[in-house]
């Protein structure tokens, strides 16, 4: 039998030369028979399927055909002479295949194709495994009880985003990709998934806050660590637009009475907004500011794609006192306001005077709590 080094210094015309080849590389299972190959595919994962055509009992293409049904996240290569074209572009024409390797076959070809291949494979396995999760949070949110029917329909369509940008990438697996082009499917993967994550998140703190007779795992928190713990869960979204983080912390070591993974949720999400309201390489302000009445911190951005009427609804919905949810302003800022109403807090809009944002967490420290601390903020 060849070596390695010999394999790659002529050109293949076998399987047994492309096994001499790469069986150090990959995990290489080699099938006398097309009945053997499919005894197999029973018993083990298999990510590429190379075949001759002319094998005992059964031809390549008869293996492929069965393949395709049976197995078909399979990548699928014919290798193949000249003579045999009109039977490979039967079976490329039927979706049988994947791709077919003229003989003689070089190295770099062969490799070449097996690394993509593998690529396509766990891209297209990762697919479905985000969709079925996606399809079980879907189902989760229907099922919840005494959500209210509003929340479930916005939910369900921030999840269908995702999932429609998994489907379309897909349909860009079913062509060959290459290089930049499968960089950019990895890139709308990841994104795809960090939404799902983020929704999959709200959707269960959702749930736990409307369960009937759900009490919060109350203890003294420092809101330090609040907001320590808060940035670097949105450190990654600041980092992509290059936004600043300034802290004015005037509340010193202040600690509140509250569930503290609710209350980092609360504040990451007011951070999430205010990414949305700034524009890359600026700022986003967080302030804290104590008193005998109340705690507030609050969250200023940049003004960001803020309209007047915009304005008039964030102040009408976050200064009038109302405890009914505004979906229009996105779940993120409903989930804060839930989360607030739980601790018997409230979430407060302020418009500064150069037309910035500023969300505000307000707790009541005592009685009489009005809320209504001015941020100060002048820039």
């Amino acid at each position: 039998m060849p070596s390695k080094s010999q394999a790659q210094s002529k050109p293949l015309t076998s399987v047994n030369d492309i096994w001499v080849l790469i069986k150090e590389d990959y995990n290489i299972i080699l099938a006398e028979s097309a009945a053997a190959a499919l005894d197999i595919l029973k018993e083990q994962e298999i990510q590429v399927l190379l075949t001759d055509q002319q094998m005992p009992e059964m031809t390549g293409t008869g293996l492929l055909e069965i393949v395709a049904v049976e197995y078909p996240d399979i990548r699928r290569f014919l290798l193949s002479a000249f003579t045999d074209f009109d039977t490979v572009v039967e079976a490329v024409n039927k979706g049988n295949i994947h791709g077919y390797i003229n003989k003689p076959m070089h190295a770099e070809e062969i490799t070449l194709s097996i690394n993509n291949s593998l690529e396509m494979y766990y891209l297209r396995k990762k697919n479905r495994q985000m969709m079925e999760e996606l399809e079980q949070a879907n189902r989760k949110l229907i099922n919840l009880d005494g959500m209210k029917s509003e929340i479930i329909k916005v939910i369900s369509r921030e999840i269908r985003s995702p999932l429609n940008r998994i489907m379309g990438t897909i349909h860009l697996l079913k062509d060959k990709i290459e290089g930049q082009e499968l960089s950019e499917v990895v890139n709308i993967l990841d994104s795809s998934v960090s939404k799902l994550e983020e929704f999959s998140s709200m959707t269960e703190q959702i749930s736990i806050l409307k369960s009937p007779g759900h009490k919060l795992n109350i203890s003294r928190v420092p809101f330090k660590q609040v907001i320590e713990y808060s940035v670097i869960e949105a450190s990654e979204e600041m980092k992509e637009k290059g936004i600043g983080l300034d802290l004015q912390n005037e509340a010193g070591d202040a600690s509140i009475q509250g569930e503290f993974h609710l209350l980092i949720s609360c504040l990451v999400n007011l951070l999430r907004n205010a990414i949305n309201h700034c524009d890359s390489g600026g700022s986003i302000t967080i302030k804290t500011m104590h008193s005998e009445e109340n705690f507030v911190c609050g969250v200023i951005d940049q003004g960001k794609d803020y309209t007047e009427k915009h304005f008039e609804d964030m102040v009408s919905q976050y200064c009038s006192g109302d405890t009914n949810l505004n979906l229009n302003f996105g779940i993120q800022l409903s989930l804060a306001q839930m989360i607030m109403e739980a601790h018997s807090g409230k979430i407060l809009f302020e418009r500064t005077e150069y037309k910035k944002g500023a969300l505000k967490m307000v707790f009541a420290q005592a009685s009489g709590d009005s809320g209504n601390q001015d941020l100060g903020l002048q820039g």
